[in-house]
């Protein structure tokens, strides 16, 4: 059956475009208004109603009916303690190269960028009580990087395997990109999905990525707003912003290799195989080929292309 992830997982991918897509359609013509979702009165109960229909119950699914043998494939356990440091590096290294990445993108596309951003979810918060504010760290930050992380850097990591490691990175970041249906995103979401690729892959656990992406998500709903507000000023605080945070990021990417080196060491020193350890047959371009072009991975990017335009009105 795995020759045939390269089917199947570009299927289930189409599904939740499709989900996504339909959301936003039904909102931009009332037909599911604020009322209907409890927008206005409980965006946290929404946002986890959604996220649990659009994203976990078709992964649910879709694991289900794949079988036990690719469920052992996904690594969900838990990370080791010993991986902490790697983790707190990719945590950094992953929060300030997207910082920076949208410092850029900002600056070149401002209206379209701002379009995504949560300020308005934290301003919610920011009026109500603590309470609400672990509600919106739960809705929007923890649950998308649990139910998200399922499915790209478990499902469509896993399926993707076999053309290689590297293949199976690459699918996953740009799948994720895809996903958030925006083109002044994309750079700042393929960049999130590489660094969550390689702690799956270092550390061999799902969970592990969980963890760095939620803290992604929580400096994202907080912090954002304060990043674009230094980049709009275009002034010699941005210079400072950009100098001090690309010297933590780049600190950050030495010492996650460093890191990396020696997990890498301690499972040599256990004897551990190495699963990802793939032989592709036909050279990058064959399973380029295999993985891109196929119908429905093909679908998927027309979807991708056609909800973006729908929802941006590029």
């Amino acid at each position: 059956m795995k020759s045939k992830d390269t089917v199947f997982a570009p299927i289930l991918l189409v599904c939740v475009f499709l989900l996504l897509g339909s959301g936003s359609w039904l909102l931009s013509t009332g037909s599911l208004g604020e009322k209907q979702l409890g927008l206005a009165e409980n965006p946290y109960l929404a946002a986890v109603v959604l996220q649990l229909l659009v994203y976990a119950l078709p992964s649910l699914f879709y694991c289900r009916i794949r079988g036990s043998e690719f469920r052992d494939r996904l690594r969900l356990k838990l990370p080791s303690f010993s991986h902490c440091l790697f983790l707190l590096y990719a945590a950094v290294l992953l929060i300030g190269g997207s910082a920076l990445i949208s410092v850029g993108m900002y600056t070149l596309f401002p209206e379209s960028f701002a379009v995504g951003s949560a300020d308005t979810y934290t301003a919610f918060a920011r009026n109500a009580g603590i309470f609400d504010g672990l509600y919106l760290v739960l809705a929007f930050a923890v649950l998308p990087a649990v139910t998200e992380e399922f499915l790209f850097r478990g499902i469509m990591a896993a399926s993707y395997e076999r053309l290689g490691v590297s293949m199976a990175v690459f699918v996953s970041a740009l799948t994720f990109a895809m996903s958030h249906f925006s083109f002044s995103r994309f750079p700042v979401y393929f960049f999130s999905g590489l660094i969550l690729s390689v702690v799956v892959y270092a550390t061999r656990s799902l969970p592990a990525a969980v963890l760095v992406h939620g803290l992604n998500n929580i400096f994202v709903l907080f912090l954002e707003s304060y990043v674009l507000h230094i980049a709009e000023k275009q002034s010699i605080s941005m210079i400072l912003f950009i100098i001090i945070v690309s010297f933590f990021t780049l600190l950050a990417a030495v010492l996650l290799c460093f890191e990396a080196g020696n997990i890498y060491s301690g499972y040599a020193k256990q004897n551990m195989p190495s699963p990802y350890a793939v032989k592709r047959k036909g050279g990058f371009f064959n399973a380029l080929a295999e993985s891109i072009f196929s119908p429905a991975f093909l679908v998927a990017v027309v979807l991708f292309v056609l909800i973006t335009v729908f929802i941006t009105g590029a």
